[in-house]
């Protein structure tokens, strides 16, 4: 039977929708609980329904039944406002309730629906993370997840785990009205943990699966000094992330499944150490990079970690399920074409061309312990040109050049006026002379010296336009590169001019295009630029190096003249061109 919209139903009730929505499933987990666990009479559903409706007397009945039901003291420690709800939206709920019809789930209608939500994963994210699990064991244990799709694909037995009350509340009306398995804690798991070795209260409870849909970039500054448990070995600062990532790894025994965002592959500073710590132990067994956009409430990327504490492989799963053939587009929606499919290549370590790949985890450590996935799922082009640039000697960047990211200068509108260079400003071939807007700083003046462009100072866009490229000329008037770019500096001219022309060409646009993270933003850390390996040209292809960038200015002057030529006939419609 089709579902019943209960968002229409209750719509023209006098309350806001969420407490309607609440109030309506926690009279329908009462009814249920009428007739398999309240034994008193005069505490049941129908009682107080065939009597006069009264709010306070509800009141009292729900304050009862709280000594004894959860769901019910989970509802009281968020609202007394049951008092506010008159007798007349009272019957309404209940002749809802009385109605047979099906009606939606209940972590659809609190997850679901736009106004109600945090953030929690869709069903289909929810069905993707339990399969990669590929659980065997009757239990899965779910801490800080926002939501409960996943309670609805699975049989296991979910401990479930996180401070926010709403979600307590949730949890019980999914186990009484949906006769979900779930056991659910209330608490901070990061602080004060629940699951706790009942023989040894010193330990954590260990589960061979978990599945963690943690918040993203929570900040906190928690004293995990005297952790009794040991756990938090890299986390660093006040982002919980790499917190969390260690808290899971804990309490798992076998496997994990848990989704992060995109940057967590890729970020220096505590996170590149936790990298640097699944990987040198052999803890990854796959990253499963999602499509953009994916999420309703957040358009931040996400990718899913792997986690296999019994793995005897030493190479890990890299997927990236960004290609099309993975999804539909429904409006704005992205819908999951095949899930089965994503998680046979995972389950079987299949390698598709632009699709999936093994790596080894020597490979990644070479990578600064990057997940990124264009580090790893390339094209056929792009492995050309690598297989290319393996035939020449290489060098570090770092080694031979001074790198570093331009800095943020604010227009104060007085002092010194320079000129920042945006990626726009770049000259197509040759010398960058000119361009770029005015800012006056004054409190800055001793960051400028530090950040001021000199000539032949190379500059490489990336931040959001990536690989765009310029080299600068004798300076007049002062100047620095924007916030966008990353600044090469050599003492030899002629070096300039050589890293230039490599970063333009076809093999240095494919490396800078491999080091790229992020959609929304696409950025290239540092540290990654830092670490290129530069070619080692000998004399003779030096001086040819010279000569096409002399030769590129002339032909781009040509087409300058030719363009100007163009415009002439544009502009002369019946006339002579001249």
């Amino acid at each position: 039977m089709k579902e019943k919209n209960i968002f229409d139903i209750l719509g023209r009730l006098n309350l806001v929708q969420e407490q309607a929505i609440e109030v309506f499933y926690l009279l329908k987990a009462w009814k249920i609980l009428s007739s398999t666990g309240i034994t008193d009479d005069t505490l049941k559903y129908n009682t107080f329904f065939t009597q006069k409706v009264d709010s306070k007397k509800l009141l009292k009945i729900f304050e009862e039944l709280a000594k004894k039901h959860n769901v019910f003291k989970f509802y009281l420690n968020q609202h007394s406002n049951i008092l506010k709800v008159d007798s007349d939206v009272l019957v309404a709920i209940y002749n809802a309730v009385e109605d047979d019809s099906s009606y939606m789930s209940v972590n659809d209608a609190f997850y679901t629906q736009k106004g109600l939500r945090d953030f929690s994963v869709s069903n289909q994210i929810a069905e993707l993370g339990i399969k990669l699990l590929n659980n065997e064991n009757d239990s899965i244990y779910v801490p800080f997840s926002n939501g409960f799709a996943y309670a609805y694909k699975t049989d296991k037995k979910i401990f479930a785990e996180c401070q926010n009350p709403k979600n307590a509340f949730i949890s019980e009306l999914v186990r009484i009205i949906d006769k979900r398995d779930i056991e659910f804690a209330l608490n901070n798991p990061l602080e004060n943990p629940a699951y706790i070795n009942p023989d040894a209260p010193h330990l954590l409870k260990q589960f061979e699966s978990v599945l963690s849909f943690p918040p993203f970039g929570l900040r906190s500054k928690p004293d995990f000094s005297n952790d009794k448990f040991n756990r938090f070995k890299i986390h660093r600062g006040t982002n919980l992330d790499v917190a969390h990532f260690e808290h899971i790894l804990a309490q798992c025994k076998e496997k994990a499944v848990v989704l992060m965002p995109v940057g967590f592959t890729y970020r220096a500073g505590a996170e590149e150490k936790f990298r640097e710590y699944l990987v040198e132990n052999n803890l990854l067994d796959a990253i499963v990079q999602l499509p953009p956009n994916l999420h309703s409430a957040t358009s931040i990327e996400t990718t899913f970690f792997v986690i296999n504490k019994h793995r005897s492989s030493n190479k890990v799963l890299f997927i990236n399920l960004k290609d099309e053939q993975f999804f539909k587009r429904d409006g704005r929606k992205i819908v999951f074409e095949n899930i089965d499919k994503i998680v046979d290549i995972c389950k079987n370590k299949i390698e598709i061309d632009n699709i999936s790949t093994l790596v080894l985890n020597k490979e990644i450590k070479d990578n600064n312990y990057s997940l990124a996935i264009d580090r790893y799922v390339v094209s056929q082009e792009a492995k050309e040109l690598q297989k290319l640039l393996s035939s020449y000697k290489t060098i570090e960047l770092q080694e031979i050049a001074e790198i570093r990211r331009s800095q943020l200068f604010k227009d104060e509108g007085k002092g010194k006026e320079v000129y920042e260079l945006s990626p726009s400003d770049f000259s197509k071939a040759g010398f960058t002379r000119e361009g770029g807007k005015v800012k006056k700083i004054g409190s800055q003046f001793k960051k400028y010296e530090t950040y001021k462009l000199q000539p032949y100072d190379v500059l490489v866009s990336t931040k959001g336009t990536i690989g765009k490229v310029a080299i600068i000329d004798e300076i007049s008037e002062p100047v620095i590169a924007s916030q966008a770019s990353q600044v090469i500096r050599v003492k030899d001219k002629n070096r300039a001019i050589e890293l230039y022309m490599f970063f333009k060409s076809d093999i240095g646009q494919a490396m800078l295009s491999q080091l790229v993270a992020g959609v929304a933003m696409p950025q290239i850390a540092t540290s990654e630029i830092k670490k290129l390996q530069i070619p080692i040209l000998s004399e003779s292809e030096k001086k040819q190096v010279i000569l096409n960038f002399n030769n590129e200015i002339k032909l781009y002057n040509e087409v300058d003249k030719i363009n100007v030529n163009i415009n002439q006939i544009h502009s002369n419609f019946l006339g002579n061109s001249k």
